[in-house]
């Protein structure tokens, strides 16, 4: 399984002292106890304090989302941490309990994304037979489908590379869900990466872009680019492409490109940014760019507009030193939630 250390991070910043920089506050909307009951989640914390982290919760319009690769299955919860549906090995329940369970066999769980209607999309790895039964970091760039559920768990159909399962997606970088519910999935390979956006079964966009795609020239030398991070506009008809320039080994700048996918090519530079440590984490409304870093224990987020221009600074404290994992999400509205994992409990947070 996937090992982490105590305290793994959370993270933004371009340090620009002339913005005022607002500090967000927590406040708790759930906690979920480890264990296997419903509306429960499984974690195993090692006798020399390694976290084995087997699963992962998103937030999508006003639900939480929570795949248990222990457990092997999704689970749809209400704000208050109830369990609606639960897709996997059926639970017995109390007599006269809401749930709605789904059986269903999933290989490794990857990523998910859920669409306005409920709809889930499902990534699914295809699991090697020298895998055993936990999840290394070989089946972490190990093929994959995707696999659409509706909202109460019933499977839709399967995805690969060009629609029908025929052939599989390479590792999943991210699945998005744009404004008219299509899926949206980056995959990459080595140093290649493929963005491919598909309305219902159909594929009806692809492009590819290799390591020689990037290259910039700065004082008559020539950088080589290499991609770090594809973000998705909600609008589905352009993604930003965040760019890593090097000299050698030596990190020279990081560029921002917009991508029209009408056009089909990069239609112009968004930012230039100098420092490393400034990445791009998320697109909220089509209109602001959040960058991100760690700094002494907080996350720092810089946002930006679509010239490139900071209109503000975003600090929020990480604290608890009990903490074995957090992590951090932004929702298309500029929500800030995030989850911390516990010994005994998850709890999942918002920030404002």
């Amino acid at each position: 399984m996937k090992r982490l250390f105590p305290v793994v991070l959370l993270a933004a910043v371009l340090s620009c002292g002339q913005w005022k920089v607002t500090a967000y506050q927590s406040s708790k909307i759930c906690s979920l106890k480890s264990g296997i009951r419903p509306g429960q989640v499984h974690i195993k914390v090692e006798d020399h304090g390694l976290l084995d982290l087997s699963f992962n919760i998103r937030l999508f319009g006003g639900k939480i989302y929570v795949t248990d690769n222990v457990l092997k299955r999704v689970q749809i919860l209400d704000r208050d941490g109830k369990a609606l549906v639960l897709i996997g090995q059926k639970v017995p329940v109390p007599s006269g309990d809401s749930l709605i369970q789904s059986p269903f066999n999933f290989s490794v769980l990857g990523h998910i994304v859920a669409d306005s209607d409920g709809n889930l999309y499902v990534q699914n790895r295809i699991m090697s037979r020298s895998g055993g039964g936990g999840i290394s970091e070989e089946l972490d760039f190990s093929p994959s489908y995707v696999l659409k559920f509706d909202g109460e768990g019933k499977l839709q159909y399967t995805l690969g590379k060009t629609g029908p399962p025929n052939i599989p997606f390479d590792y999943i970088d991210s699945l998005e869900v744009d404004r008219k519910d299509r899926l949206v999935v980056v995959s990459r390979k080595f140093n290649t990466w493929t963005v491919s956006r598909f309305n219902g079964k159909n594929r009806d966009f692809t492009v590819n872009f290799v390591k020689s795609d990037f290259r910039d020239t700065e004082e008559n030398r020539v950088n080589q680019g290499k991609i770090d991070n594809v973000r998705i506009m909600r609008d589905g008809d352009t993604f930003l492409l965040s760019v890593s320039y090097y000299s050698g080994l030596r990190f020279k700048y990081r560029k921002i490109y917009n991508y029209s996918i009408p056009e089909n090519k990069i239609t112009r530079t968004i930012m230039n940014i100098p420092d490393p440590k400034n990445e791009l984490f998320s697109v909220v409304d089509n209109m602001h760019l959040y960058l991100w870093n760690v700094d002494e224990g907080q996350t720092k987020f810089a946002i930006c507009n679509m010239e490139g221009n900071i209109v503000n600074n975003i600090h929020v404290q990480a604290g608890d030193r009990r903490v074995y994992f957090r992590d951090i999400q932004i929702d298309d509205s500029g929500m800030i939630y995030s989850y911390q994992v516990y010994k005994d409990r998850v709890e999942i947070m918002e920030w404002k």
